[in-house]
């Protein structure tokens, strides 16, 4: 088996832009998911020929390199990595890095397949075992709490500014819709993902009625109210 501490040190080399880990990060999560996801009887056991997970991971630490080699070139702004879904050409872009950085670390055939991985994960129906598996790490890791931190990040430049209530907002408007449901059926093809993403989302829900508590001190007021306490003179600034 290759080892592939160097090959994740030369994807860490080019993922992590000055101090902004956020892209790094994401890669490292979505390699040891797919790693997992590639070892599970449902998937081993499904007919056909079974993911490899050495390959899988390979391809997992640059499948999102498109978005380092733009912000290298000047073509986006560091804040922008991740900030919608990666398209074809930023794929495209991973692979020929996967080739370029890794060239001399891998055998060939492995870097062939995986940058086939890489080219065709954002393709719903590839048979490739490999791009299989890729593609439902990369959408397994938008479900869950980090939806939370990616929408924060978002909004932090944007302008207008966004506020916790309009976040729980934007939350309670995703569930309203069924977008998460929608998101489970449509990007998730194994039952066992999907198991682990509704997990995901229930602590999710708890942490927004959490977070939707914390921004009114709703706690507080509501033990103010049991006390007999009444708080309507009391100032409250504007959002």
């Amino acid at each position: 088996m290759t080892d592939l501490k160097p090959v994740a040190a030369a994807a860490r080399d080019l993922l992590i832009a000055g101090n902004d880990r956020w892209l790094w990060e994401h890669t490292r999560r979505v390699t040891h998911a797919a790693q997992g996801l590639a070892l599970l009887p449902e998937v081993r056991e499904g007919g056909g020929t079974p993911p490899d997970p050495q390959t899988v991971a390979v391809a997992a630490l640059f499948a999102d390199a498109g978005w380092a080699v733009q912000v290298q070139r000047g073509s986006i702004e560091p804040w922008e990595v991740l900030n919608r879904p990666t398209g074809d050409i930023q794929r495209e872009l991973g692979a020929a890095a996967l080739h370029e950085h890794a060239v001399d670390l891998l055998p060939a055939g492995v870097i062939e397949t995986a940058s086939r991985a890489i080219r065709e994960c954002n393709e719903k129906y590839t048979k490739l075992p490999e791009a299989q598996t890729l593609r439902e790490a990369e959408n397994l890791d938008e479900i869950g709490v980090l939806y939370v931190l990616r929408q924060f990040r978002r909004w932090q430049h944007q302008p207008g500014g966004h506020s916790l209530q309009d976040l729980v907002a934007k939350w309670r408007q995703l569930l309203e819709y069924s977008f998460w449901e929608t998101e489970i059926n449509l990007g998730l093809r194994w039952e066992a993902s999907r198991q682990i993403a509704r997990a995901r989302l229930q602590a999710v829900e708890q942490f927004m009625v959490a977070l939707a508590r914390d921004s009114k001190a709703s706690d507080l007021h509501n033990r103010l109210a049991d006390e007999g306490i009444d708080t309507s003179s009391l100032f409250n600034p504007p959002a």
